[in-house]
């Protein structure tokens, strides 16, 4: 570890120990930072620092809260470590990780568990994978997911939207599997995190192309590590403690420690005592400022600050990494269910729309960012691409051409001309961003106006892939692209009208008949431009199963008494004809409504269940219902069939809707 990783997290310790010595000053305002950050409440957070004047310091007190109460709560699910307990090492620990994380459902109920401290759920789910060795180390690893990232939303004001812990977890398990599948590859990177030398670490991830996986990687090393060093240098017992008394005792810690703000030597020395794993020297410390009491929380404390910095120097900042993150508002990773390829929640965004097992159809946004510039070597353009696989075997089918449908996906910087006080263009020019539009096909850029010519701003600047699917990021882009690229799904799924031509209504669609969707597997790959064709790309993310359905629902309305002709007037007995069909219906709805002036409400006659004259299925149903209408008024009605199929395309306020087929008929006299 260099002497620059020493003092940078040495500076960072004596900030962190004065700025939440400050806050423990005051034990309700500690109190109740703690009970906000736990309840993930960012506006309660911010108020309490706000109050304090401490606002600038959030970050800093953010991540104290974090470190201190993830060891909290893994002693009170897991218990204390015992003293002859070995910690598995870091490879074992990362197949565990993977095994948990494979399982969605009893990753999410681990997450729950450790969210609300229920040791009785955490060890179901640890006994039911034979996972109890990796107990404690686990736990920290679920325990920071929860809480990392709410430190990042709270410390920027307006950001209100929590991201999902298991999405990081999920994404982390991948990364190592990806890692692990390269034997030379993975030994050799674990040797280096052996070293805690970034610059080895950084050189061997580079060379082995998985630097698109170095924060993964790290976290979960950085988990791991500062387990194994606390169990080595405090073998002392630990009490349990849960509520009021886990808190007061976070705040007598945070009071004995602020002791350390402004004592650089010792800070320096005491991070080199917990590198070094030297148990003297850092006794030493500790007894020195008297903090005994608090042997695993300094250490906890020390090694979590340093290894963030060892990260940092990993996976050095500004420069963003590729990711496709969601179809619409829907995550890739959280929000669409591995089995069925179908949503699992509404839009988790607009909270309406959506919902619980809908397919998607039509053009689809497929999210994301990819920067203009590689995060491994800024000064080599990236280009990405979709692929998608059908299962048909016919093998990937790069997004390009017809596929593509047009989306806005971000801007370039470009120069123009200014215009004068009458609206006209000049020689002067100046720098504007514009739109940079990704679809099937590229027309040319409106060009500049003449000097003296009429005024306009510029259009936007159109971009298609290539003939393997890439987009090449362009230079002069302000930021990455966000709207990485419209799948136009109804090219790789078609769809159709509904059932077959002279199918009447009442009657059943036949078996042949019935149009189903498809499953397809989807790849976002982005590598820089200089990547040779047969080398991996740089970065890829695979969604395994997405269920697409573009086709039509069947909706077919008749009466009986109209054999006759529509002119028909109706007289004691209505029969309805319907036929209802589409593979997404289940998830979806549909009615059968009678509605006139005559009717103080509109009388819903959509049947509950199959009888000898109607079948109900899955995907709708067909038959006849006869309705007495021996004495209703003289009058005008209408049934309206209404049918909704459980299709999006990943934005709730956009599902493919209602379609209603009205009908109407008379009554003139009985």
């Amino acid at each position: 570890m260099s002497n620059t990783l020493f003092e940078d997290s040495a500076g960072r310790l004596a900030a962190q120990a004065d700025a939440v010595g400050r806050l423990a000053k005051d034990a309700g305002a500690f109190s109740a930072a703690v009970a906000a950050f736990e309840a993930r409440d960012p506006e309660a957070f911010r108020w309490v620092l706000t109050r304090l004047e401490l606002w600038p310091h959030c970050e800093l007190i953010c991540e104290w809260i974090q470190i201190k109460l993830c060891g909290l709560r893994c002693i009170r699910v897991c218990g204390p470590p015992i003293e002859t307990e070995k910690v598995p090492p870091f490879a074992d620990f990362a197949k565990a990780a993977l095994r948990l994380a494979e399982n969605e459902p009893l990753l999410r109920r681990a997450v729950g568990a450790v969210e609300c401290g229920d040791a009785e759920a955490w060890a179901a789910v640890i006994d039911e994978l034979k996972l109890r060795p990796f107990c404690h180390i686990l736990c920290r690893w679920i325990c920071s997911a929860i809480w990392r990232r709410f430190c990042e939303v709270v410390c920027r004001p307006g950001v209100v939207r929590l991201p999902d812990p298991v999405v990081d977890l999920r994404e982390a398990a991948a990364a190592f599997a990806d890692v692990l599948k390269q034997e030379k590859a993975s030994a050799a990177v674990l040797k280096a995190l052996e070293t805690f030398d970034c610059i080895r670490v950084r050189t061997v991830l580079t060379e082995a192309k998985l630097q698109r996986h170095c924060e993964w990687i790290c976290w979960l090393f950085c988990v791991w590590r500062c387990h194994w060093i606390c169990r080595e240098l405090c073998r002392r017992p630990i009490p349990v403690l849960a509520g009021v008394d886990a808190v007061e005792e976070a705040r007598e810690f945070a009071l004995a420690a602020r002791g350390l703000a402004g004592q650089a030597r010792p800070l320096r020395d005491l991070v080199a005592a917990v590198n070094a794993r030297n148990a003297d020297a850092y006794g030493a410390i500790i007894d020195r400022f008297g903090l005994w009491p608090y042997c695993w929380q300094v250490c906890g404390w020390v090694c979590a600050v340093t290894c963030s910095e060892f990260c940092i120097c990993i996976c050095p900042p500004p420069t963003l990494r590729p990711w496709w993150t969601s179809v619409g508002n829907f995550s890739i990773f959280s929000d669409i269910d591995a089995g069925t390829g179908r949503t699992n929640k509404v839009d988790p965004i607009l909270l309406a729309g959506g919902g619980s097992n809908y397919a998607f159809y039509s053009c689809l946004e497929l999210i994301g960012e990819c920067p203009p510039f590689s995060p491994d070597d800024p000064s080599v353009a990236m280009k990405y691409r979709f692929t998608y696989d059908d299962g048909s075997g016919g093998g990937a089918v790069p997004i390009t051409g017809a596929l593509v449908c047009p989306v806005q996906a971000g801007s370039r910087s470009i120069s123009w001309p200014v215009p004068d006080g009458a609206g006209n263009a000049t020689a002067a020019m100046t720098t504007l961003p514009q739109v940079v539009s990704i679809g099937p096909t590229a027309p040319p850029d409106l060009p500049p106006p003449a000097v003296g010519s009429p005024y306009y701003g510029p259009g936007p600047h159109h971009v298609t892939p290539d003939a393997e699917g890439w987009i090449f990021m362009d230079p002069a882009a302000n930021g990455p692209y966000s709207k990485l690229m419209g799948f136009a799904s109804y090219e790789a799924v078609p769809g159709g009208p509904p059932g077959p031509a002279g199918l009447l209504a009442g009657n059943d669609v036949p078996l042949a008949d019935k149009r189903s969707g498809k499953d397809l597997k989807m790849v976002f790959e982005a590598t820089r431009v200089t990547t040779p064709a047969a080398d991996p790309p740089d970065f890829s993310q695979t969604l395994n199963k997405i269920r697409i359905n573009n086709w039509v629902e069947v909706n077919l309305l008749d009466f009986a008494e109209f054999s006759t002709g529509c002119c028909t007037p109706i007289d004691k007995t209505l029969t309805v004809l319907f036929t209802v069909d589409h593979e997404e219906m289940d998830a979806g709805s549909w009615s059968l409504v009678i509605s006139s002036c005559a009717l103080a409400m509109p009388l819903d006659i959509t049947p509950a269940a199959s009888s000898a004259t109607v079948t109900l299925g899955p995907r709708g149903g067909f038959g006849k219902i006869v309705e007495d209408t021996s004495t209703w008024a003289n009058c005008s009605y209408t049934v309206t069939l209404a049918t909704t199929p459980a299709l999006t395309n990943g934005y709730g306020n956009q599902d493919r809707g209602t379609w209603d087929h009205p009908l109407t008929f008379a009554i003139c006299s009985h």
